[in-house]
């Protein structure tokens, strides 16, 4: 039985390997991350997303037509950020953790639409806002790139500050805001996640830290295959039965609409 077990966690790591490039849409994908000491302003701050020595985005404390001064995102060389237009002034948007960063944001300004984060007490979604997400958008030659800036700013929109970022190496492959490597969101409260036991014969317990609403958990085979779905699932803990599956190695995605929380291995004996 030993070395039936052993045999299982050796292939396990190449088969959830496989699959979670598969969800990934690329197996050359990889968060570049590059955290930074804290850097408070309340003038410039040039941001090279990508570490090329070209200034992607520059963030700036300055003057805002007709609302005085505020917090400004200015994207360079045709790069963009996320955000809507209301009144004729573009606000970019302050995300949480988790949010998918890529097209499916759909509304993006350039280098022509500079953003105003925050003015004044009350105007922007950034104003007293403190570890929130500004999604970006990278055009390196024909290529697009997602990633994100985590940026803090004073209530009084006088100051702001510039904690850390990252992007996706992979073209056209999104990111979520927060996240730092491919299969963990450091800023969320999900990214604590057990199995227990595991390996496992008849049924087994999944736990997580984050307080789970609607989520679903799938099973799926070494070929990608869905075998088997637990929906509506709410809650912090997850009982989880083997039903008609066979014994071997599995991956489990846990997963909230369109956020994935966790892929793991799940490994099933007799």
């Amino acid at each position: 039985m030993k070395t039936k077990i052993e045999f299982l966690k050796n292939w396990s790591s190449l088969w959830c390997f496989l699959i979670l490039g598969f969800f990934n849409g690329s197996l050359t994908a990889q968060i570049v991350y590059t955290d930074i000491p804290d850097a408070t302003t309340n003038a410039t701050y040039s941001l090279d997303l990508n570490n090329d020595t070209i200034v992607d985005f520059v963030i700036h404390y300055g003057v805002i037509d007709g609302a005085g001064m505020g917090v400004i995102c200015s994207p360079q060389n045709n790069n963009a950020y996320s955000g809507n237009l209301i009144g004729g002034v573009h606000l970019p948007w302050a995300l949480s953790a988790s949010y998918n960063i890529c097209d499916s944001l759909k509304t993006w300004y350039d280098t022509n639409n500079p953003g105003t984060l925050a003015f004044g007490t009350n105007g922007g979604y950034w104003v007293g806002e403190t570890n929130k997400y500004l999604a970006l958008k990278l055009i390196v030659g024909a290529d697009t790139y997602y990633g994100w800036v985590r940026i803090d700013v004073l209530a009084t929109s006088s100051s702001f500050t510039v904690k850390d970022y990252a992007y996706e190496s992979a073209p056209n492959t999104c990111i979520q805001s927060g996240q730092t490597t491919l299969d963990a969101i450091e800023s969320s409260n999900k990214d604590v996640f057990s199995i227990f036991p595991n390996p496992f014969v008849s049924s087994t317990t999944m736990q997580t830290t984050g307080n789970l609403q609607n989520a679903t958990l799938t099973v799926f085979n070494a070929f990608g295959q869905t075998l088997k779905q637990v929906k509506n699932i709410s809650g912090h803990t997850i009982p989880f039965s083997r039903d008609n599956l066979t014994s071997g190695v599995y991956c489990i995605r846990l997963s909230e609409g369109n956020n994935e929380i966790k892929v793991a291995k799940l490994i099933i004996i007799d």
